[in-house]
């Protein structure tokens, strides 16, 4: 009896399969395609970074790789071998050249070697020919044989150490350029590298090391390189932290080795230099004191003598205003008395000769009658003689004021003297010290020379090279990081959507099972004997759509993504390696299976709680309620009687509502995010290259010029009928810091602020409108002012030949790829105290007619203006990088696209089986086929334009979110999204909409009529 009850149990197991057959592969479908989608992107990253490091360790991928500016000796290599860790140790070369080929000039990199074989660290490996055998031959990038490089071909290459003539006998891949479109800067010509070629070490070291240095440190071999593999690294990722960790212990102990050997022959290469420079110094410092001695005291006697001689020309002065004023009263008594003595004698004249009369009369008459006039004569004469005796002493001081004059004189010319004698002294003795000067000036000068050639010995710098300094490593593991960025979400979404509604899915059949399990329970079988069998049914339905899901995903997805980013923008000829995380296979099984069984076991246990009577009665319909519509008298009248039902129907199933509007909802989301990020991707190049970058090429100069050989450069170009508008520019990479944060760019410093706007196009990247240029700040771009937190009028520093400026930030421009920096010329003189020498300049064609453009190209090289390079070329370049998250996207749409049209498939055939009997009870009703047609379909159309409306919110966010996560330091996608990516969303989503319900018309065709008298009463 239990065999022919567990007998009829599985047939019934079997018979609710076959009899679902709709829904059970609906639901297996879903789970597959989630499970595939989730696994196969989750897994991914770690397939990329494992096939990558299969093949670094195939060709021995150096760990560690150094280069020293004095080079490394025997010596120095025989050190570093005695460190512990280290496993294999190699030196050659690596040097900067320019490369003659067919009239054509362009900058490699040239790596040499002792010798090629397989165990050789950074092994390249062969495409065609074979590896140098002698000192004159040579292996080329494949790269280059698109510039018509063929084995056999004779090359010469040189640099600012020699030239030597090469021939290429086989092409070759380098293990350290992975990346297609990058080979690396060159620091000879105009800075670009079309390279690289590998030679032999022997004879070819004075191409990478000049014969100086051989002399400065006393040696006969030196190497500027060395290769080190670390014991045991290959058992870590090279993409991984923990790789890093373990060869930093290594790298720590080979640095400070080599940073202390280079200390001690820079002390030993300066050491006698040093000593005799500071004895010179100590003569020098000992004569300038005694010639500072010297001078002081000489000054000092001077200063002596010149105040006596002022202090005796001060009294001298005195004396002669002291004179002078004697003088002058002097001369004025001996005027009064002059004239006196002119009137006495007048008088005494006229009494002479009237005396003479009367001596006459006195002979003649008697003496006693003119006794008187006698006497009166003789009293004016006596008179006479005291004024006489007066003016003789007024004489006599006259006389003695003009022996004091003569003294005033004499005593002038003993100062004068003296005066002569202090000047003829103090220029015999400066004399003297200016030939002291002289000597001591001309021992600073050899001072300083010496000091300066020892300051030219180099200190000698270290540099090492890991994994984070290889611009193709760093590029691979950006893309990869690419994609962890949208595994992380999209499949996510992706899944939770495909979970919901295989969730949905096994609930409503629950509960159109119930009365199948009353019966079950009223026979006799255990509540564990019904809920196994949706146990088996959830196991069937999912858990082999997850493993056959995880392994299709696994395998699919990782060699699609590997081998479009192969071949769009790596060089590895290696096998794809696929990686399987556990901790993904749990996630997707957990998901997958656990999640919705959990739940149909919580519905089933709901349910089985309720009496097996009650069980076998189907649930009673929902009792019919008012909608808000109906409250909306104007709007409701309007509406027919079928949309009436229909609006109806919608509110009333709520759960059935929110769970497809949700679930389209999704869809429509993953939709519209994956159109949406492929126009962001597609439209960086047209935006960089056609809006921001508005002139047609970028001119580069071998050597830097003046501006104002520039501006001639300039002239003699706008005079030619090719060129509509050029402007000489420096082109510098520099790096820009803020609050201890930094970053690669570029500095852009331009002559004229007018004529700049022809060739960039500077606007705010958030209003569009344009920004001012000046001379009080700079133009940073948006990428770079959102990775730094920078605002305009913060302050920046940037770093420029090893010394560091602070500038403000006028303006944050609108910018898609690399980060620049815009400058103008009188800021940046200001800054640097240097005159500004350009490198680059930016032109513009009157036409794009290719004989144009040849014609100014052999001008511009004949005439030495500078090498033209095609921006669209360039931009052509960038695209193919980001075309290959393009194509990742396109495979995300059209997993999207399935699961939408699954999930919509799904929900149809979910509500036309739950509503068996409704259908059959409005057909039994009259309904036409028609009608009957729009009283389902109707209701998925209303919801897939409710669901597409909502998740034209959700793509909105989504999106955003996913192109913030995706973008690199050097590179902003469009973050706004297209119309056109909503426009697609929904008619998709319609489209699937109306394609299910035409397909799913022979299902409501095949609904009997019969069913209606199922319905309860």
């Amino acid at each position: 009896m239990v065999k022919r009850k567990k007998k009829a149990y599985w047939k019934n197991l079997r018979k609710t399969i076959l009899t679902s057959k709709a829904r059970f592969f609906s639901i297996f479908a879903i789970v597959f395609l989630g499970a595939a989608f989730f696994a196969g992107l989750r897994n991914t990253p770690g397939t990329m970074t494992q096939s990558m490091d299969h093949y670094l360790d195939k060709h021995h991928y150096a760990d560690l790789t150094y280069m020293a500016s004095l080079g490394f000796s025997k010596d120095d290599i025989s050190e570093i071998q005695n460190i512990s860790g280290i496993e294999d140790i190699q030196y050659g070369y690596q040097f900067d050249a320019l490369i003659h080929h067919n009239d054509s000039l362009a900058g490699v990199t040239v790596y040499a070697s002792e010798q090629y074989d397989q165990d050789m660290l950074n092994q390249p490996y062969l495409v065609d020919g074979r590896y140098p055998q002698k000192d004159n031959e040579c292996v080329i990038d494949e790269e280059m044989l698109a510039e018509d490089y063929q084995i056999g071909d004779e090359i010469s290459i040189h640099n600012d150490q020699g030239e030597k003539t090469f021939k290429i006998v086989g092409v070759v891949n380098d293990v350290r350029y992975i990346a297609i479109t990058d080979r690396g800067t060159n620091t000879l010509g105009d800075g670009t590298n079309a390279g690289y070629i590998e030679i032999l070490n022997e004879n070819n070291d004075f191409l990478a090391m000049p014969e100086d240095l051989y002399e400065l440190r006393d040696e006969d071999i030196l190497y500027n390189q060395i290769s080190v593999c670390v014991k045991g690294a290959k058992e870590y990722n090279v993409f991984s932290e923990a790789y890093d960790d373990y060869i930093e212990d290594v790298n720590t102990k080979i640095k400070s080795t080599l940073s202390l050997k280079m200390s001690r022959l820079y002390e030993d290469l300066t050491s006698d230099a040093k000593t005799k420079l500071d004895e010179a110094q100590k003569e020098y410092d000992e004569g300038y004191q005694t010639y500072s001695d010297s001078k002081d005291l000489f000054d000092e006697k001077i200063l002596e003598a010149k105040i006596q001689l002022t202090n005796a020309k001060i009294t001298l002065a005195t004396k002669e205003a002291e004179y002078l004023k004697a003088q002058s009263t002097a001369s004025s008594q001996i005027q009064d008395m002059l004239e006196t003595i002119e009137s006495t004698s007048e008088e005494l004249k006229g009494n002479l000769e009237s005396l003479q009369k009367e001596l006459e009369n006195y002979q003649n008459e008697n003496t006693e009658n003119i006794a008187p006039e006698v006497q009166k004569s003789i009293a004016s004469l006596e008179k006479m003689g005291d004024i006489l005796k007066n003016a003789s002493s007024s004489l006599d001081g006259l006389t003695q004021l003009n022996e004091a004059s003569i003294a005033i004189e004499k005593a002038k010319l003993e100062i004068q003297q003296q005066e002569n004698q202090l000047t003829l002294e103090e220029l015999k003795t400066n004399n003297e010290l200016e030939k002291a000067q002289d000597k001591l000036d001309q021992a600073k000068s050899q001072l300083d020379e010496a000091r300066d050639q020892v300051d030219q010995i180099p200190k000698g710098r270290l540099y090492t090279l890991t994994r984070h300094e290889n611009s193709g490593l760093v590029n691979f593991d950006s893309n990869k990081d690419s994609i962890s960025s949208i595994a992380d979400i999209f499949p996510l979404m992706f899944f939770l959507v495909s979970a919901l509604v295989s969730l949905t899915t096994m609930t409503r059949m629950v509960e159109e099972q119930r009365s199948q399990s009353g019966t079950l329970r009223a026979l006799g079988y255990s509540k564990w004997d019904v809920m196994k069998q949706y146990i088996i049914y959830v196991i069937f339905a999912t858990f082999f759509a997850c493993i056959l899901g995880i392994v299709s995903g696994t395998q699919f997805f990782p060699r699609i993504i590997y081998y479009l980013y192969n071949l769009m923008l790596f060089q590895v000829d290696a096998p794809i390696s696929i990686y399987a995380s556990t901790w993904v296979l749990l996630e997707t099984v957990f998901i997958s299976v656990f999640v919705i069984l959990a739940v149909t076991l919580f519905v089933c246990m709901s349910e089985l709680n309720l009496m097996p009577a009650v069980l076998m009665r189907p649930k009673a319909p929902k009792v019919g309620k008012r909608i808000f519509l109906e409250r909306i008298h104007w709007l409701w009248r309007r509406l027919s009687f079928n949309q009436k039902v229909t609006m109806r129907n919608i509110f009333r199933y709520k759960k059935r509502f929110f769970m497809s509007v949700i679930g389209i909802a999704g869809c429509t989301a993953l939709i519209i995010t994956g159109f949406g990020v492929k126009s962001s991707v597609s439209q960086v190049v047209d935006k960089q290259y056609q809006d921001v970058f508005t002139y047609d090429y970028l001119v580069r100069l071998e050597d830097s010029v003046s501006t104002k050989t520039a501006q001639n450069y300039q002239k003699d170009l706008l005079n030619r009928s090719e060129v509509a508008n050029v402007e000489y520019v420096l082109n510098k990479s520099i790096n820009i810091l803020k609050d201890k944060e930094d970053l690669y760019g570029s500095l852009i410093v331009y002559q004229s602020m007018d004529n700049m706007k022809n060739f960039v196009q500077f606007r705010n990247y958030q209003t569009y409108k344009d920004l001012v240029l000046d001379d009080e700040g700079v133009i940073l771009t948006a990428k770079a002012a959102e990775l730094l937190g920078v605002e305009d009028n913060d302050t920046i520093d940037i770093e420029l030949n090893e010394t560091k400026y602070s500038v403000k930030v006028s303006g944050i421009t609108e910018n898609y790829f690399m980060n620049y920096i815009y400058m103008s010329q009188t800021l940046y003189e200001s800054l640097t105290l240097q005159d500004l020498e350009v490198n680059n300049a930016f032109l513009i064609l009157q036409d794009d007619r290719a004989s144009s453009q040849k014609t100014l190209e052999a001008y511009m090289q004949d005439k030495g203006y500078g090498n033209l390079s095609n921006v669209s070329s360039i931009g052509e370049e960038f695209d193919k990088q980001v075309q290959s998250v393009n194509l990742v996207v396109v495979i995300l749409i059209v997993c999207a696209g399935a699961l939408n049209f699954i999930v919509l498939y799904n929900l149809t055939n979910i509500n036309i089986q739950e509503r068996k009997s409704e259908i059959a009870t409005i057909k039994v009703l009259g309904f036409r086929r028609k009608e009957v047609y729009d009283y389902i379909f109707r209701e998925n159309v209303l919801l897939s334009v409710i669901g597409s409306l909502l998740g034209m919110i959700f793509g909105y966010f989504l999106h955003k979110f996913i192109i913030l996560t995706v973008e690199l330091d050097m590179t902003m996608f469009v973050r706004q999204l297209n119309i056109s990516s909503y426009i697609y969303a929904i008619i998709m989503t319609l489209g699937f909409t109306y394609f299910i319900n035409f397909t799913m018309r022979h299902v409501l065709n095949k609904v009997d009529m019969v069913e209606s008298l199922k319905s309860i009463e």
